[in-house]
């Protein structure tokens, strides 16, 4: 075994006692500590600019790789997102047992993230690849990763009473794509979020410029309408219905681009509404990025068949209506 590829396993009961905001770098530290005795790593010791990748094995053990910069990028995907579960305390020390179909899940989420970044695919190219992504969504496996029953309970604790709806980020590390310095949501970079919506409560109608997402029912039962944008004008979106499941329950999804499907209403039917999203904004140079075009569907003025000229409205108004 060559020194750029020394590797070594551990049980995660090592580090169990160590708190979960710690755990990664306790199991860094421990790593360069075992290298640093390993005669075949002397020769990279002195070069600390290569990648420390994680990967998670099917018996639930961490195996630590140096390798070369380049393909260690290659291989970032499953293991950034895994990591970021564990960094913002979404779930233990821990991973389910079927992680083999987990994690080819995560890193094809992640890698068709990396290709619209890197322009290599369109934005309605990354909406067709996440649709198929997500219709082989492992649900189980993934709600177990996030330890979604004490997740559900954190967020239903932290909602106000006067918000219909929230957002938890679960923030990606990685490293090839820069955060953006002013405190905004990342240039082209994932974004991962869990959301719930209170019975009876909606997101409402709106659409978006310049980015893509895709939603993923977790529990619950939504209404779920969506429309492509036909023009968009200074006081209206014109519209036309292109979706509507009355009846959208664990493991459906939708996704919206620019190009197809932009504009979304979901609509929560029971208590226990939650979802798993991803996103990426600005997606093409000299395009203003807008996150929500809200719209009044209610007060649409109809202008063929399943076609609507619908007013532009404030983000508290459609609170407000919806």
């Amino acid at each position: 075994m060559g020194a750029s590829q020394i590797c070594f396993t551990m049980s995660l009961e090592k580090v169990a006692g160590v708190h979960r905001r710690n755990a990664f770098d306790h199991f860094i530290n421990l790593f360069y500590w075992v290298i640093r005795r390993t005669d075949k790593a002397r020769s990279v010791s002195k070069n600390w600019s290569v990648i420390r990748c994680i990967d998670v094995t099917v018996w639930g053990k961490w195996k630590m790789i140096v390798q070369s910069r380049r393909a260690a990028i290659k291989s970032l995907g499953m293991s950034a997102l895994a990591l970021a579960f564990v960094k913002t305390g979404l779930c233990e020390s821990a991973f389910p047992g079927h992680v083999n179909e987990l994690s080819s899940w995560l890193n094809r989420v992640q890698q068709n993230a990396v290709q619209l970044s890197n322009r290599e695919i369109s934005s309605l190219q990354w909406q067709e690849a996440i649709d198929r992504i997500y219709e082989r969504t492992p649900l189980t496996e993934l709600k177990e990763l996030l330890r979604f029953d004490d997740l559900r309970r954190h967020i239903l604790e932290k909602i106000p009473a006067n918000r219909d709806e929230l957002f938890q980020t679960i923030r990606l590390e990685t490293p090839n794509v820069p955060h953006q310095k002013n405190g905004s949501e990342p240039r082209r970079e994932l974004i991962t979020k869990i959301a719930h919506v209170k019975k009876g409560q909606s997101i409402p109608p709106h659409g978006h410029s310049n980015m893509v997402s895709a939603f993923l029912c977790l529990s619950g039962e939504f209404e779920v309408r969506q429309f492509d944008r036909l023009d968009d004008r200074v006081e209206h979106l014109v519209v036309r219905s292109s979706l509507h499941e009355k009846s959208a329950g664990p493991g459906t999804w939708s996704s919206i681009s620019d190009y197809r499907d932009n504009v979304h209403w979901l609509t929560a039917k029971t208590d226990d509404c939650f979802l798993f999203t991803c996103k990426l904004l600005r997606i093409e140079e000299g395009k203003p990025l807008q996150g929500r075009i809200n719209i009044d569907l209610r007060d649409a003025k109809m202008l063929g068949l399943n076609t609507y000229q619908a007013p532009k409205i404030s983000a508290s108004r459609a609170r407000e209506i919806y």
